[in-house]
C-alpha cells in the first residue's frame, strides 16, 4: 500500500514539473526585439524573501497530495520502521529586563526526523544558550538560531557554502501558529536558523507551506505568555520600512556574536538556556 502510493505521488510530481518546464518555454513576449520575461523563475515575496516560481508550485501541490493519501503516522507504520516518539525541550527566556518565562516546546520526529534530530544535536551542545531571538515580525515569525559565541558561528554558519546542512524533507504538516521550522535559503540549507510561527502562515499572505519551510515541532506552554511577549520593536521598524532599518544583519551576528547584538540591538529578547526534559 505504502509503496503504491509513492508511486502515485511521483507520477503526479512528475506531471507538475513537465507541465512547469511547458510554461517555462512559453513566455511572456513583449514587442518584436524585446526579450520575453519568463514565467517561471526566480521572484520575491512581500516580505522581500527570494523563492523560485517552480519550487513553490510542486510544494504547492504538495499538500493536495500528501495528506489525502498518506497521514504522518501511517507513513511510518507503512514504512515497516518504528516511528521515533515525541520529546520535550524547555526554553528560558528573558522577555525584557524585568520578565522572564518558560516555553515548553513538543519535537516530533514523525513530522520531519532530520529537522528534529538536528535541533536535539544543537540543544544537547548548549548552542541556543545565551543567544537572542533576533528577528521578531508581528504576526509573523520570531527567529532565533545564531550563537552568541562566535566560534561556535564559526562551525556552523561560517564555513563553506551550506556546511553541515541538511537536505529537504517532505512536509507533513502546515506552518500553523506555534509550529517550529528551521529557516532556509534554498534547496538543502537548513542549518541552526528556527523560527517560530506567530501566526498561521501555511497560506495566505506569507505561503511558507508552498516556500517549503517543514514544521518539526510545536509550543505546547508558553505561546501565549512568553512567544507573543517577545520583543517587536526591531522587526516592527523592519516591516514598516521594508528592511531598511531595524533588521539585524546576520552575517555580523553570525560573526561576531552577542557583542554586535547587544551593541546594536540592545532590546532582543534572549534564550537564557535550552534542555531536553523528557
Amino acid at each position: 500500500m505504502f509503496q503504491l502510493t509513492i508511486i502515485q505521488i511521483a507520477l503526479c510530481m512528475l506531471i507538475a514539473n513537465n507541465v512547469i518546464d511547458a510554461l517555462s518555454i512559453k513566455a511572456l513576449t513583449g514587442n518584436e526585439g524585446q526579450r520575453s520575461t519568463p514565467l517561471l523563475g526566480r521572484t520575491k515575496d512581500e516580505n522581500n524573501c527570494e523563492f523560485d516560481r517552480r519550487e513553490w508550485i510542486l510544494n504547492a501541490i504538495q499538500p493536495i497530495l500528501v495528506p489525502s493519501l498518506l497521514l504522518p503516522s501511517e507513513a511510518v507504520a507503512d514504512s515497516g520502521s518504528a516511528s521515533s516518539p515525541p520529546f520535550y525541550a524547555e526554553m528560558e527566556v528573558q522577555i525584557d529586563a524585568e520578565k522572564s518565562g518558560t516555553i515548553e516546546i513538543e519535537v516530533l520526529p514523525e513530522w520531519a526526523p532530520l529537522a528534529a534530530d538536528r535541533f536535539r544535536e544543537l540543544v544537547e551542545i548548549g548552542f541556543f544558550d545565551d543567544s537572542k531571538f533576533f528577528r521578531v515580525l508581528p504576526n509573523y515569525v520570531a527567529q532565533f538560531g545564531i550563537a552568541s559565541d562566535p566560534q561556535v558561528n564559526q562551525e556552523w554558519l561560517l564555513c563553506e557554502k551550506n556546511c553541515r546542512a541538511l537536505p529537504d524533507e517532505l512536509r507533513l504538516y502546515s506552518n500553523k501558529a506555534g509550529t517550529l521550522s528551521f529557516a532556509s535559503s534554498g534547496k538543502n540549507s537548513r542549518q541552526t536558523q528556527i523560527f517560530i510561527n506567530l501566526a498561521d502562515n501555511s497560506g495566505l499572505p506569507n505561503f511558507l507551506d508552498q516556500q517549503g519551510f517543514v514544521p518539526f515541532a510545536r509550543v505546547i506552554k508558553g505561546f501565549d505568555s512568553v512567544v507573543k511577549k517577545l520583543n517587536t520593536e526591531y522587526g516592527l521598524q523592519e516591516s514598516l520600512t521594508a528592511g531598511l532599518s531595524g533588521s539585524v544583519n546576520q552575517g555580523k551576528a553570525a560573526y561576531y556574536g552577542k557583542r554586535y547584538l547587544e551593541t546594536v540591538f540592545p532590546n532582543l529578547s534572549s534564550i537564557t538556556s535550552v534542555k531536553i526534559i523528557k
